[in-house]
């Protein structure tokens, strides 16, 4: 079975069907490849190339090629899905190939990788269908001697799986169905006894004791929990009957067969015991990234799937929604307006949402629906070659690099001790916009890899400035920063959030020591001053966590709720719930995504100095206003204004140095032409002819120079006055030109 890239080599005489009939395999070989994704072909696989172009359903097959077909199905569950499998007519006559997509594949490849797996996708888009599929694949061709066992949330759902199995295989070819009069053919069972396959179907327990005895008698190794949110005790079913499968799973690990868990699902409710469970089952897990593909074989594979999961598991997380299964907006529509419910049953029916109806969220409805209007999907996924680390890019591959060179951003980093369901969480931000970059969660036992890893981020991406939350592990990764970064040639003074530079004033001999050149610092400055790098929470004041969920939480959503775009950074906002007063995650929920980006956004609306670190503060969350609310001859407005302004600002600046004739002379004309172009703002006044003249006299006067050298020298070199003050120097007005 083709799997991993390095399963070709396995099979040299495999190919891969570019002629499958199957359009939508195609089409899902071609998206994984535009997504990046080297192993983008594994579900093309052919391993008898005799077979390209043959219909399996061809009522004229010869005996050596239904035989032929026979072998490939037994080997080969990617010939089963795309070639042999047909799709019952939902209503009418006919049938059709079954339509491949991002969570069937993935529902399938982690299966025989042996991968527990949790699949979250809305109603109406298959991912039962998806799961009878892979049971008929097992239970008719591959299986032998095995048990099968499905655990549902009640008889009409046990009764309607049983049925689309039954609709299946009726739409095989006679020469594949192995099914006869004398196998069990019920509403709760089914065999094929010429394999010694069975599959039973099994329903919730009221009582907690007969729900552990009915989880411990699930001893085989293939089970697919369905709808576990809304079954009465899953949280004790569950646990006893992954534990009874032991043995199993021992077994068909010796015979080289099939195993594994499958929990599918949509969104339940967090409220409640069972539901809570289930949520936080599934997000321990590792989230589910196409980059899983390039593993290569299934040991990488599990290293990097451990590493990315909460708790070290070997289990994935698949959330999809309907964008994502190629499902538009009018679906969504015609679905919403036939169903029945609350609003809540809609959230957790089409939009993947886990809805908590006893607690109160403290961001605003409008501000939520911006927050979940926001989420894409990533543009790339990069794992590193260092930790193997998954971050997910909201940038195209190809514009990495020159976008990071061009613009400031902020990595915002959680820390923790990488273990035991608390992850290291990852937050880029653009500083100008507050957009959300590049998300990543690590569950790294070894601390020391993953600051190399902040490091090598760090030296890759000159731009980056890192604010880093201190606490536990926190001080170790920093003080591994601190060890190598000048090693590197790196200032940790510039690019690590520090006090000494935050608050010049109050450590002014630290911050002297800050401004010397890297080359003549004494050894021990980062010894001596570490303690103020990276940004510990405090009890209360501007650092307190509570500051940070109220008024930092507050601003940025009203800045950035529509450039979160992460999902799960999204999903942690909108769980977050207010507790006695208190705005915390949920038990069994987790927060720490949204710690980061707390820390970007605080970091960049509320830090001092940020010139130190290579900041402009004039450009910092200029650019936060919702798009939605922003006509695009607006946007273009406010772009060339801006251009209009940088010009003229050159201007001057080339003005007051040019000692040419001509030069000067075609300085003023163009700084006359943006005089005409440029609209002032309320309460803004400007004079070119000021402006001139003050050009002018800065070549006659050294004192301009002493004055450029600070932030307000600088402006009334422009030309502009502030008529008011406020206590700390600062202007209460607007800029004035004159």
């Amino acid at each position: 079975m083709i799997l991993h890239e390095d399963d070709w080599k396995k099979y040299p005489s495999c190919i891969i069907d570019y002629e499958t009939r199957n359009r939508s395999a195609l089409a899902m070989a071609v998206k994984y490849r535009k997504m990046g994704v080297r192993n983008n072909a594994f579900f093309l696989a052919l391993h008898n190339p005799l077979l390209q172009g043959i219909d399996p359903h061809d009522d004229n097959l010869s005996p050596e090629v239904m035989r032929a077909i026979g072998t490939e199905c037994r080997i080969n569950p990617w010939y089963v899905f795309r070639e042999v499998f047909r799709a019952p007519a939902l209503s009418g006559t006919g049938s059709s190939m079954v339509e491949f997509n991002r969570a069937n594949i993935s529902l399938w490849w982690c299966f025989f990788n042996h991968v527990i797996y949790v699949l979250i996708q809305p109603r109406q888009t298959g991912k039962s269908f998806s799961t009878d599929l892979l049971m008929t694949c097992l239970f008719n061709f591959i299986c032998s001697n095995t048990q099968i066992n499905l655990l549902t949330k009640d008889d009409k759902l046990r009764t309607e799986n049983i049925k689309r199995l039954k609709n299946i295989y009726d739409e095989l070819p006679v020469y594949l169905n192995f099914k006869t009069r004398n196998d069990v053919n019920n509403t709760e069972e089914i065999s094929i006894n010429a394999l010694g396959n069975s599959y039973l179907t099994n329903v919730p327990q009221l009582s907690p004791k007969r729900a552990y005895n009915m989880g411990r008698g699930l001893t085989t190794g293939i089970v697919h929990i369905d709808e576990p949110p809304f079954q009465p005790n899953i949280a004790i079913a569950m646990p006893a009957a992954l534990a009874a499968m032991g043995a199993a799973i021992d077994k068909a690990k010796e015979n080289d067969e099939p195993y594994g868990v499958i929990l599918t699902t949509t969104a339940g409710k967090k409220d409640d015991k069972d539901g809570r469970y289930v949520y936080k089952y599934a997000n321990d897990s590792a989230k589910w990234s196409e980059r899983f593909y390039d593993a290569g074989n299934q040991d990488a594979l599990e290293a990097m799937v451990r590493k990315n999961s909460r708790t070290g598991v070997y289990r994935i997380y698949g959330l999809f929604h309907y964008r994502q299964l190629g499902k538009d907006e009018k679906w969504l529509r015609s679905q919403l307006e036939r169903t029945e419910g609350t609003p809540d049953d809609a959230n957790r029916d089409y939009f993947n949402v886990w809805t908590s109806g006893s607690q109160h969220s403290p961001i605003p409805t409008h501000l939520a629906e911006q927050l979940s209007k926001s989420i894409v999907d990533e543009d790339y996924q990069q794992i590193n070659t260092l930790g193997a680390y998954i971050t997910r890019w909201y940038l195209p591959e190809e514009q990495i690099q020159q976008y990071m060179k061009d613009n400031k951003v902020v990595a915002c980093v959680d820390t923790s001790d990488g273990a035991d369901g608390d992850s290291i969480s990852f937050v880029l931000l653009d500083a100008r916009t507050g957009a959300v970059l590049a998300v990543g969660e690590f569950n790294e036992t070894n601390l020391i890899t993953f600051a190399q890893w902040l490091l090598w981020f760090l030296c890759t991406y000159l731009n980056t400035t890192m604010i880093i939350e201190r606490r536990s592990s926190g001080v170790t990764i920093i003080d591994y920063l601190l060890m190598f970064l000048p090693q590197k040639g790196i200032d940790p003074f510039v690019r690590l959030f520090n006090w000494v530079v935050n608050d010049p004033l109050e450590h002014k001999e630290r911050y002297a020591e800050a401004k010397t050149p890297l080359s003549r610092r004494r050894d021990d400055v980062y010894v001596r001053s570490k303690k103020y790098f990276g940004f510990a929470t405090s009890g209360s004041g501007q650092t307190s966590r509570s500051e940070l969920y109220s008024t930092t939480l507050q601003n940025a959503l009203k800045r950035c709720a529509d450039k979160v775009r992460d999902r799960a950074l999204t999903e942690q906002m909108l769980s977050l719930v207010i507790t006695n007063g208190r705005v915390d995650h949920e038990v069994g929920g987790h927060d720490d995504l949204v710690i980061s980006w707390l820390l970007g956004h605080w970091f960049l609306s509320m830090a001092k100095n940020l010139s130190h670190y290579g900041i402009d503060s004039r450009s910092v969350l200029v650019d936060t206003r919702p798009k939605e609310e922003v006509p695009p001859a607006q946007v273009y407005f406010e772009y060339e204004q801006q251009q209009i302004r940088q010009r003229i600002e050159r201007l001057f600046e080339l003005l007051s140095k040019e000692t040419d004739l001509f030069m000067l002379e075609r300085f003023e004309r163009e700084l006359r032409h943006l005089d005409s172009r440029i609209v002032l703002k309320d309460g803004e006044y400007f004079s070119i002819d000021a402006l001139i003249n003050n050009a002018k006299q800065e070549k006659k006067n050294s004192r301009y120079f002493g004055a450029a050298r600070t932030e307000r020298g600088y402006y009334e070199r422009l030309g502009y006055t502030n008529p008011g003050k406020t206590t700390d120097g600062l202007s209460s007005s607007p800029l004035v030109r004159f």
